[in-house]
């Protein structure tokens, strides 16, 4: 009987790969390990797949410098990065393969780089628009208070970096920060990237 362990492969996803769906990525991911002869574990029946485990996903065109995989292999780490490391298209750049420490579902928190352009915002417009509380449609019919989510908020001229509630209980995604800005300014565009993931204790996730 093999004996399988389980690896977790952090990579990045930027330039056009950030317009790669989760589904086509969970494909491209599935076709590079069998390019690359990584023996992955795979799924019993008719069809069988190799057994992979996302992070939640990012939205489609957010730029990502932390995203996370789990797979299971007899191989080492060094050996899956080593086979990896070039399998993939121009924007897919893997990281590190390692060991996993934590659970998929011990991720509580996340950095995002928000850039936005506006010719309304004003000297300290955005600082203002965030010192109270901010109503937004989460979901049809659910309305919150950005604030309950938002744990970090540094504002720099028409950058927002902020840490977002991400876990199993409070999730907001990125893009209800603009939908609150929009509220006020008119937005002439913007560009998110997922910066950082961290675990409940703070550290960042591993």
């Amino acid at each position: 009987m093999i004996n399988y362990k389980s690896y977790r492969i952090k990579f990045q996803k930027t330039g056009l790969a950030k317009y790669i769906s989760h589904l086509d990525l969970n494909r491209l991911l599935s076709r590079a390990l069998a390019r690359a002869g990584v023996e992955a574990a795979h799924s019993e029946g008719f069809n069988p797949r190799p057994k992979i485990t996302f992070a939640s996903a990012v939205s489609l065109g957010v730029e990502s410098l932390c995203e996370f995989v789990d797979i299971k292999t007899y191989e080492t780490e060094t050996q899956i990065f080593e086979k990896i490391k070039n399998a993939f298209p121009q924007g897919i750049n893997i990281l590190e393969v390692y060991e996993p420490e934590n659970a998929f579902k011990y991720i509580d928190r996340t950095r995002y780089n928000i850039f936005l352009k506006s010719s309304g915002f004003g000297p300290g417009g955005l600082d203002k628009l965030f010192e109270g509380d901010i109503s937004v449609e989460k979901k049809p019919g659910i309305i919150i208070n950005l604030k309950d989510y938002i744990c970090e908020l540094v504002i720099s001229e028409e950058m927002i970096d902020v840490v977002l509630k991400t876990n199993l209980e409070m999730f907001l995604n990125p893009e209800n920060i603009i939908k609150a800005v929009s509220l006020k300014y008119a937005v002439d565009d913007y560009f998110i990237k997922k910066v950082e993931v961290y675990h409940k204790n703070n550290t960042v996730f591993k």
